[in-house]
């Protein structure tokens, strides 16, 4: 099966919700797809992240292409990856949070994450980022593999704290 990616718009917030929720679940939370797709919308009206679709049963001539369209191209989706803007004051420019990266459990082993991380990285390359960060959790060693194939490499200068409120 072939995957295109594209930016989502208001129109795919209900396809992207079931993902985004089925992607909560695989984190041990409970399903809630009315809460799923209430996030999703407000990220979307207000700006504040950038999720971009991967779509199958798109024509052979866009399957082999990372880019980005702007039309839809089915009604399926395949998985999703969440971006959230934020700036490195070093280097006075832009970053993109990785925050969240899902394949349905039927299109897995496609390449389909490996397509949503090389339209990410597009996405960074064209709003003039200078880097990508993204955390998984330290059991998920095919993630790891993944975002290691596509260049992403471990932090070892700096140690990574969060406070819980």
């Amino acid at each position: 099966m072939a995957y295109g990616i594209r930016r989502a718009e208001l129109s795919d917030v209900n396809g992207v919700a079931r993902l985004f929720n089925e992607y909560r679940i695989f984190y041990d939370q409970l399903t809630d797809l009315n809460g799923a797709r209430e996030y999703i919308r407000e990220r979307m009206e207000r700006s504040e992240s950038v999720i971009l679709i991967a779509e199958s049963e798109v024509d052979a001539e866009k399957a082999g292409d990372c880019s980005l369209t702007d039309k839809p191209l089915s009604a399926e989706f395949g998985g999703f990856v969440q971006l959230y803007p934020s700036f490195s004051s070093v280097s006075m420019r832009p970053i993109w949070v990785l925050n969240d990266l899902y394949v349905h459990a039927d299109h897995r082993q496609r390449g389909v994450a490996r397509k949503l991380l090389q339209a990410a990285r597009l996405l960074g390359k064209e709003s003039g980022a200078v880097r990508i960060a993204l955390s998984t959790a330290i059991s998920n060693k095919k993630a790891q593999a993944l975002y290691e194939s596509e260049g992403y490499t471990l932090d070892t200068k700096f140690m990574y704290y969060e406070l819980q409120i």
